[in-house]
C-alpha cells in the first residue's frame, strides 16, 4: 500500500486521459539529432492531401529542436515550458516573502522542499544513511514469516504484493481494499515471457543501472550482480503468472476478470505461505469490508514460492526494489547513475537544470498547493466559464446525436442519455482544497533532509488513503492538480476533468475563433466525454458502476463497431514501417473519433463555419517530434494512437474533410467511404 502500485485496469481505464501521465502520445519519430533534417525532406515535398499532418505543421517540424535532458518536442512542451516559467516565478515570490509564512504553511512547506532538492552538498553528506537502514532491516530477515510481519513503519516497503484503497467498480459509492500483482521491474510481465529486441535492450540497462546503484550502496559489483540475477530469476517466476498488455488489450472483458472477491479467510487458505492476515494487519487494512483480487493465479503463484528456501532470491527482490526507490533522494552520484540510465533508455541527451529538477519534484509532491497558488497567481474565471459553456455545448450534442443513432435501440439509448445527464464536469480547479496541516516538511537547518520529507509524504498520502477504506467515495474530488496539461475521464465517478494547465498554448487560446476553438480544446473535451462510451466506458453505467446496462443485441452491435476500429487501426503503418497497435489503443481512438464527431456537429449549425481552420487548429495540437527510443517506448506501452495517427486517421474519417481539401481517390490520405469509422 505504500507504493500503491497496483496493477489493474483501473490504471489506465478508469482515468482515462487525453495524454499518458504528463507526457504526451508520439509519432514514430526520428531521433534529437537528425530529426529537422528527415521532417524536412518530407514535409517540403508534402501535398495537403497526402499527408495533412506534415503538411500542416510543415514550418514547426522543420524548425523544432528537442531540448537538453527532454525525449520530445511538441504543443503540450511548450505549454509546459510556459508553465514551467510560471512555476518559476512562484517559487522566486516565495522565497522573496519566506520569512512571512508561519512553519506549517503550506507555503513554507513548498519552500522547504524546494530548497531540500536543490542542497547537494547536505544530500551528499547525508551520503548512503537512508539506504543502510533498509539494508539493515533487510538483513535481520530471517524468514519469510519476518517479511509478512513487517511494520508499516518499517524502512523496508513490500512490492511482492500491492495493497491499495480504490473505489469499488460495483459499488462505486464506496472504497474497497484491491490486491494487486507484484511489482515487475521491466513493467509488464509481456517483456519477460514475450520479449522483443527492444525488450532485450532495456532489460539490459535496468540491469546495469541497478548493479550501479547497489554498488555506490557499498556491494562489490560482483555481490551487485549476484543480487540483480537473483532478482530477475524472481521477476520472472512471477511473471509467467501475471496477465500481459497484449492478452488484457484484447480481450473486452479483462476488466471483469479482474474484479474477484475474497473474504479474508479464503485468502488465507488459498495461500497459506504468505500470512495475509498478519500482512494486512500490519499495514492496518485488516478491517476492510471488501477484498477484491486482481490476479487470483499470480496470487497462487506468490504463495508457491513464498518459502524459506527462496528466501535469499525474495530478499534481493526487496531490497533492489528499496533501494531504487531511495536513491532518486540521495546525493550527486546516484542522481548522475539515474541521468545515465534515463538518457539511454529514451534517446535523451543531456540534463534539465538543477533548478527544474527541484521544481517538477515540489509539483508531484506538492501538487495542490502548488496548484492553489497558481490558479491564484495566473488563471482567469472568464477561460473556465467559457470552456464550461463549449463543454455543455458538446454534451448537448452528444445527446442529439445519441438519439439519431439507427443501430441503438430506444431501451439503450435512454440509458446513454441518463449517462450524460449525470455527467460530472471539473474545469480547470477543485471547489475545494486538500488539507494540507498534518504534514511536516523540515529544512535541513530544522534537522530535515529531502529523504526523510519524501518519507514524510509517503506516509501522509498512505494515511490519507487508508482513511477511505470501507468509506464513501467523495466524486467531487479533483482528478489532478489544477496545472497538468492533460483532460481526464473517471468511469467510477463519471467525471470529465479538464484542468487549467492545458487551457493555453495550441489547446486553448481566448482570442481565437469558435472553430479554432472546438478544432482544439473542442475536441478534446470530447474526447474525454466520448471515453464514457469506449469499449471499457462503455461497461459502465450512469453512476460508476461495472454494470452492463445495454440490450444483448445492441451490445453486440457495439462490440462489432469497436471490433472494426481494433482492425482499422492495426493496419495503419507508421513513417518508420511499423504498425500501430489497434488493440491497445481502441479506447483512445474511439474517443479521438468521438470527439472530433460531436465538435463537426457544433460546426454543422455555424452560420458558414470554417472547416479549415478547424480542422488545421486540431492537427497543430498533435505537432511532436520525440527521441527514437521514446517512440518505440509509446508505441509499445501508450494506449494512444501515435500523435500523426491522431491527426491524419482521425480526420480522414469525415466527409466534410474530404470535402474542405478536394481529397479524393488516389490521395494517400483518401479512405473509402464505406471503410469510414463510425460509432457515436
Amino acid at each position: 500500500m505504500k507504493k500503491s502500485k497496483i496493477k489493474l485496469i483501473i490504471a489506465g481505464v478508469l482515468i482515462c486521459s487525453l495524454f499518458v501521465g504528463q507526457g504526451t502520445c508520439v509519432k514514430a519519430a526520428e531521433t534529437a539529432t537528425n530529426a529537422n533534417t528527415n521532417v524536412a525532406q518530407t514535409v517540403n515535398s508534402m501535398r495537403i492531401q497526402d499527408d495533412f499532418y506534415n503538411y500542416v505543421n510543415r514550418q514547426w517540424l522543420n524548425t523544432a529542436k528537442i531540448e537538453a535532458g527532454k525525449t520530445s518536442n511538441s504543443a503540450f512542451m511548450e505549454a509546459d515550458k510556459s508553465l514551467t516559467e510560471q512555476k518559476k516565478q512562484i517559487i522566486k515570490d516565495l522565497l522573496a516573502n519566506e520569512k512571512n509564512y508561519s512553519e506549517n504553511s503550506d507555503e513554507k512547506k513548498i519552500i522547504n522542499l524546494y530548497k531540500n532538492y536543490l542542497n547537494m552538498d547536505a544530500r551528499n553528506k547525508e551520503g548512503i544513511e537512508p539506504i543502510k537502514e533498509a539494508i539493515q532491516e533487510m538483513r535481520n530477515i530471517k524468514s519469510v514469516n519476518d517479511i509478512s510481519n513487517l511494520s508499516i513503519d518499517s524502512k523496508i516497503g513490500n512490492s511482492l504484493l500491492d495493497l491499495g484503497c480504490q473505489v469499488d467498480l460495483k459499488d462505486a459509492n464506496k472504497n474497497a481494499l484491491y490486491i494487486g500483482p507484484t511489482a515487475l521491474s521491466l513493467g509488464d510481465s509481456d517483456e519477460y515471457m514475450k520479449p522483443t529486441e527492444n525488450s532485450k535492450r532495456v532489460k539490459g540497462l535496468v540491469e546495469n543501472y541497478y548493479v550501479n546503484i547497489l554498488t555506490l550502496s557499498g556491494y562489490s559489483k560482483e555481490q551487485a550482480q549476484t543480487k540483480v540475477d537473483n532478482l530477475f530469476k524472481f521477476e520472472n517466476i512471477m511473471a509467467a503468472s501475471i496477465t500481459g498488455k497484449q492478452e488484457t488489450s484484447k480481450d473486452d472483458n479483462a476488466i471483469d476478470k479482474q474484479y474477484n472477491v475474497y473474504t479474508l479467510d479464503q485468502l488465507d487458505s488459498m495461500a497459506p505461505n504468505l500470512k495475509i492476515k498478519a500482512i494486512m494487519k500490519n499495514s492496518k487494512v485488516e478491517k476492510a469490508d471488501k477484498i477484491i483480487l486482481t490476479e487470483p493465479k499470480w496470487y497462487k503463484a506468490l504463495n508457491d514460492i513464498y518459502k524459506d528456501e527462496n528466501l535469499p532470491m525474495i530478499k534481493d527482490y526487496l531490497e533492489i526494489q528499496n533501494i531504487a526507490a531511495i536513491a532518486p533522494y540521495l546525493g550527486q552520484s546516484f542522481e548522475k547513475a539515474s541521468l545515465e540510465f534515463k538518457n539511454a533508455y529514451l534517446g535523451s541527451q543531456g540534463d534539465i537544470s538543477e533548478e527544474e529538477k527541484a521544481i517538477n519534484m515540489v509539483n508531484a509532491t506538492l501538487g495542490d498547493p502548488f496548484g492553489k497558488i497558481y490558479i491564484q497567481k495566473y488563471f482567469s474565471d472568464k477561460v473556465k466559464n467559457d470552456v464550461k459553456d463549449m463543454t455543455n455545448e458538446i454534451i448537448e450534442t452528444y445527446k442529439t446525436r445519441i438519439n439519431k443513432l439507427d443501430w441503438m435501440s430506444e431501451a439503450t439509448k435512454k440509458k446513454a442519455i441518463e449517462k450524460l445527464d449525470k455527467l460530472n464536469i471539473q474545469i480547470a480547479y477543485p471547489d475545494k482544497w486538500e488539507d494540507y496541516s498534518k504534514l511536516q516538511i523540515r529544512s535541513f537547518e530544522e534537522g530535515g533532509s529531502l529523504w526523510d520529507n519524501i518519507e514524510n509524504l509517503k506516509k501522509f498520502a498512505f494515511e490519507k488513503q487508508i482513511s477511505k477504506l470501507n468509506q464513501p467515495v467523495d466524486k467531487t474530488k479533483f482528478a489532478c492538480p489544477p496545472q497538468t496539461i492533460n483532460a481526464f475521464y473517471n468511469a467510477t465517478s463519471n467525471t470529465i476533468t479538464v484542468p487549467a494547465g492545458i487551457l493555453q498554448g495550441a489547446f486553448y487560446n481566448a482570442n481565437a475563433s469558435k472553430e479554432e476553438k472546438l478544432g482544439a480544446i473542442g475536441t478534446i473535451i470530447g474526447h474525454e466525454i466520448s471515453h464514457a462510451f469506449d469499449n471499457t466506458g462503455a461497461k459502465f453505467d450512469a453512476d460508476g458502476n461495472l454494470n452492463n446496462w445495454w440490450t444483448a443485441e445492441d451490445y453486440a452491435k457495439f462490440q462489432d463497431k469497436t471490433k472494426k476500429v481494433r482492425a482499422f487501426y492495426s493496419n495503419v503503418k507508421l513513417d518508420d514501417g511499423k504498425n500501430v497497435n489497434g488493440d491497445l489503443t481502441v479506447g483512445e481512438n474511439i474517443a479521438d473519433i468521438g470527439g472530433m464527431t460531436c465538435a463537426l456537429d457544433i460546426l454543422s449549425k455555424m452560420q458558414n463555419p470554417d472547416y479549415k481552420a478547424f480542422f488545421e487548429s486540431n492537427s497543430s495540437v498533435w505537432r511532436e517530434i520525440n527521441t527514437k527510443e521514446y517512440a518505440e517506448m509509446r508505441l509499445q506501452y501508450d494506449s494512444h494512437s501515435p500523435n500523426k495517427v491522431r491527426s491524419n486517421i482521425v480526420s480522414a474519417q469525415f466527409d466534410k474533410f474530404y470535402e474542405t481539401f478536394g481529397i479524393k481517390p488516389g490521395d494517400k490520405m483518401y479512405v473509402k467511404p464505406e471503410d469510414r469509422l463510425k460509432i457515436w
